[in-house]
């Protein structure tokens, strides 16, 4: 079906707020706690109790942001650390609630009535780049109360559980071991090799053009104009 094509002379302009950019803070230390009375909250359903620095969460629709509080998540990639998070939290008997966590899945925290912490392992795979957690459910008339993230830098590098007794826990590494990732690289034919590899295992696009690359000789000897229509590139 071809569309009739119709001309508006005039066409409103969309009106919406003026983009607010916090400027991104650099949170220092190997651990550290990042407070929920300090966090940003949005949406509905929550109070904040200063005096015992907790937000309280009824219901559903809060979104509790510790984008400003945590440490950025790929400041120390190079050196094969992740960061871990875990979560100080209270409930009623029966809340049920039902949150997506900071490595973005959704999960139903434990009830408690004297407090817990909920530590989210899967950070070590991935971790959202808002660093909030969003409130889904809490069952009616229930209630949970946040009270810090607690955080810390951890190796990648893993020892099983069955390995616990006979391995060491703790990785030891050299300041100059760690400064040499960080350190200019001198462009050499191994390092250009290096860095074309990387380049096509991290960009799809590039990857594809390299392919197209390797396969020119091949188009050459097709003619002009069936090389354009196999492009699928619409005449302008």
């Amino acid at each position: 079906m071809e569309f009739k094509r119709e001309f508006f002379p005039r066409v409103r302009k969309t009106v919406m707020p003026r983009p607010y950019f916090a400027e991104e803070s650099d949170i220092l230390g190997q651990s550290g706690i990042a407070w929920a009375g300090e966090a940003a909250i949005h949406g509905d359903n929550w109070y904040l109790d200063h005096g015992q620095g907790l937000i309280e969460v009824f219901e559903a629709g809060a979104a509790i942001s510790f984008h400003h509080l945590l440490p950025r998540k790929d400041k120390y990639e190079k050196e094969g650390l992740y960061l871990r998070l875990k979560l100080a939290y209270r409930t009623t008997e029966n809340a049920n609630a039902n949150i997506r966590n900071f490595s973005g899945n959704h999960v139903t925290l434990p009830n408690s009535l004297y407090g817990n912490m909920y530590d989210d392992p899967q950070t070590y795979w991935y971790l959202t780049d808002d660093l909030t957690l969003n409130i889904n459910s809490i069952y009616a008339g229930e209630k949970l109360w946040i009270q810090r993230v607690e955080w810390e830098w951890m190796s990648k590098e893993v020892v099983y559980e069955d390995e616990v007794q006979k391995q060491e826990l703790d990785l030891i590494r050299s300041s100059e071991d760690v400064a040499n990732l960080y350190a200019p690289k001198g462009i050499t034919e191994s390092s250009v090799k290096d860095f074309l590899v990387d380049k096509i295992r991290q960009d799809d696009e590039f990857a594809k053009h390299c392919l197209a690359i390797l396969g020119q000789e091949k188009l050459r000897s097709k003619d002009l104009t069936q090389l354009f229509v196999e492009s699928g590139i619409p005449l302008s």
